[in-house]
């Protein structure tokens, strides 16, 4: 199994998510799937009739970027070999078409000298006099990572009938303290509104309390901005939504603020409730998993705290 920002995937899982998104991207170029069913796949996973060709690869686990490489670069070597093995085979399949790009899509690449490779590989076949009658003189051997299908990848998720996951790291102490240490206005300002959460307790839990819950809003805030950042990249549809609303309510929130009889905590929990309903309104929960659908709504709270739509006490 390896994990992605995209989901978590085992080979016959990218193999079958491959199909369907290459089928989506290629169809107006008329794309093949190669059965492995009868015969085994002869090395590709599909082609297009303009003579591009696909073998996708998963790693069976997490490997380091050294290990992967070597797994890929095998992969990558044992499968070109095919085409020379079963040479007779594929002609028959391509009627005259020339292939012109091997495309290996693996769900991520780590390690630069991937693409090197690809590149010496290519040289290789070109200068190949055998294979003349099937490699294009331009054959070309590229890596792909599943960035270069983002969009077609929802749309196979949705197919699939599964959600997408955005796996971003949780910050650690060190980051959330780099983070204060460089927004000090923030922090004051995030000291003064969470204080007004904890009225009513001693001082030192009410500080203990308050420095707390600063530090769960600044892991929040930064963990939502990679998510964000994801988003941006990749989703870019569900990414400007996500802003419409959230500049919506947040445009509203100051008036809403000095008018409310809510204690801050009622209106915190409103706030929070208010999101999660407009993302729901979007069908954000039908769409990606529960956590990320969770650290936005999180995110938004975190950043209006900070950035002061979000106050308390009129």
């Amino acid at each position: 199994m390896i994990i992605t920002p995209f989901g978590t995937y085992n080979g016959d899982s990218w193999e079958e998510h491959c199909q369907v998104f290459l089928k989506m991207k290629y169809e107006a170029d008329g794309y093949q799937e190669m059965t492995a069913h009868t015969n085994g796949d002869l090395g590709i996973e599909g082609f297009t009739r303009e003579g591009i060709v696909f073998q996708c690869y998963c790693p069976d686990e997490e490997y380091d970027s050294s290990k992967l490489y070597e797994h890929q670069r095998g992969k990558i070597t044992e499968d070109l070999g095919k085409l020379k093995k079963f040479k007779s085979q594929l002609l028959k399949f391509f009627q005259g078409v020339k292939i012109k790009k091997w495309i290996f899509i693996t769900p991520k690449i780590t390690n630069k000298e991937l693409i090197r490779h690809c590149h010496a590989k290519a040289v290789e076949y070109r200068i190949d006099e055998t294979m003349k009658d099937l490699l294009d003189d331009s054959f070309d051997v590229l890596a792909h990572d599943e960035l270069f299908y983002g969009k077609e990848i929802i749309q196979a998720k949705q197919i699939l009938d599964e959600k997408i996951n955005i796996n971003v790291s949780i910050p650690d102490a060190d980051e959330i303290i780099n983070w204060k240490q460089c927004q000090t206005a923030s922090i004051a300002i995030l000291d003064r509104k969470i204080g007004s959460l904890f009225l009513g307790l001693d001082e030192p839990n009410r500080s203990k309390r308050t420095n707390k819950y600063i530090d769960l809003q600044v892991r929040n805030y930064i963990k939502g901005q990679e998510i964000l950042n994801h988003m941006q990249r990749t989703y870019s549809s569900a990414y400007e939504k996500q802003v419409k609303i959230k500049s919506s309510i947040a445009s509203h929130l100051e008036a809403e603020v000095l008018l409310t009889d809510l204690a801050p905590k009622e209106l915190l929990d409103d706030t929070l409730e208010k999101y999660k309903t407009a993302l729901m309104g979007e069908k954000f929960h039908d769409v990606f998993e529960f956590s990320v659908y969770n650290d936005l709504c999180h995110e938004a709270i975190a950043s209006w705290l900070i950035d002061c739509p979000l106050d308390f006490g009129g």
